[in-house]
């Protein structure tokens, strides 16, 4: 049908609490009304202020080359200042807009940043700004062009270690998940049967290939005596670990159920009100349930909903019908019984829709026909053999597309 255990995830990333520090500040900053920004703004070149203060105080009586490495020094810190907050609290804040309009509004940012401090600097010795205004213009522009260019070149590292780390992260839960994936996949195996049990007059083979590591197809066999077998074939509706769950609960659910004294009709019907008890409305499967009598050779069964089993032999291949709704779907449903007599060299053919419905060139599907005629084609060999050809044969129709849904297989033979 077509429709994993929740994974531990892995988070590798710097800072407090395990998030980066440029990511607590600016999604601490995209909360922040403009307004406040404006304050914070302010604060921000009062700090530059109070320092440009300081460095006078420092260098009070100094000539010549010393205003002018005071001035450098402050400069720099301006540059400092305005590229890590317009990288790390403004910039953030562009990230929704057209890569040219980011762009333009960043360089704008930096030299507007840039010229403000500057400004702050210049007012503190305006007797040497007027006096040496070429120097000053000089080192205004080249502090401007530096900002801009250590301001992009932040925030542009800033980017790059956010996606890597995002990629690590994800990549680490991928990990997490394809071992958690493994070990589902394991289990699973091991809930379906490792080997067919021997039934007087009936050879049984069975094969199920889940689409995506683990699904929702199941197939089991259920001994009752030397000479009699519950056989059961179902489909869950959905994928993954939500429908390997679903199978794994259904398949002890018919275990439980499927007594030798319990008709197959009564099966469906108690499994139908269990489902329904214990699963949401989305969820249902539709199941084939059987029990052969070796002794007399007939198969007694009730299909609720399942893609009719096909009995095949010298005079073609007819359906098995009877039954009813799928179960988990419908409060209350009654279930019907059909009977085959069955014959030396019969094949019982069970399968899910994964191989009738598998798409082909122009999305045709493989159908029903082409399964009889494959099944008939392989017939003569061993039945693991027929099934790993059938199996083969689906996927050749395929043409190499990834699988459409779960494929299961059980083929019986009389003997």
């Amino acid at each position: 049908m077509t429709d994993p255990a929740p994974s531990q995830s892995i988070r590798v990333t710097g800072g407090r609490a395990g998030v980066p520090l440029a990511r607590r500040v600016a999604t601490l900053a995209a909360s922040v009304r403009p307004y406040r920004l404006l304050v914070g703004w302010a604060v921000g070149w009062a700090f530059v202020g109070a320092v440009v203060g300081l460095g006078i105080v420092f260098t009070r009586g100094a000539t010549g080359f010393l205003p002018v490495l005071r001035q450098s020094v402050l400069f720099a810190e301006v540059v400092g200042f305005t590229a890590l907050t317009s990288a790390r609290v403004v910039f953030p804040l562009y990230s929704r807009l057209p890569a040219a309009a980011r762009f333009a509004l960043q360089v704008l940012t930096l030299l507007s940043g840039t010229l403000f401090g500057s400004v702050a600097i210049l007012a503190t010795q305006p007797l040497f700004s007027l006096a040496s205004p070429r120097t000053v213009a000089v080192i205004v522009f080249m502090n401007a062009a530096f900002a801009v260019v250590v301001g992009i070149a932040l925030h542009t590292y800033d980017s790059m270690k956010r996606q890597i780390e995002e990629s690590y992260r994800v990549l680490r839960e991928k990990e997490a998940m394809e071992r958690e994936m493994a070990i589902a996949r394991d289990v699973q195996r091991e809930l379906l049967p490792r080997a067919a049990p021997r039934v007087r007059g009936l050879d049984l083979a069975g094969a199920c290939v889940p689409a995506i590591g683990v699904g929702g197809d199941l197939y089991d066999f259920l001994p009752f005596s030397d000479e009699s077998i519950g056989l059961v074939i179902a489909d869950v509706s959905g994928k993954g670990i939500p429908a390997a769950l679903l199978m794994a609960g259904l398949q002890a659910s018919v275990r439980s159920i499927a007594l030798p004294g319990v008709a197959p009709s009564e099966v469906n019907r108690r499994l139908n009100e269990m489902l329904l008890r214990s699963t949401s409305d989305a969820r249902y499967a539709t199941m084939f349930f059987a029990r052969y009598d070796g002794k007399s050779r007939v198969l007694t069964y009730s299909n609720a909903g399942h893609y009719p089993p096909l009995r095949i032999n010298g005079n073609g291949a007819s359906r098995l019908l009877e039954g009813g709704f799928p179960i988990g779907l419908l409060d209350g449903a009654e279930y019907h019984e059909g009977e085959r007599a069955m014959t030396p060299g019969d094949l019982l053919v069970l399968y899910t829709d994964g191989i009738i419905e598998s798409p082909g060139e122009n999305d045709e599907e493989f159908g029903e026909r082409r399964l009889v005629e494959a099944l008939q084609r392989h017939r003569s060999r061993d039945l693991e053999e027929t099934i790993r050809l059938v199996i083969d044969d689906v996927r050749g129709w395929s043409r190499g597309r990834p699988q459409y849904d779960d494929v299961t297989l059980v083929l019986g033979r009389i003997t």
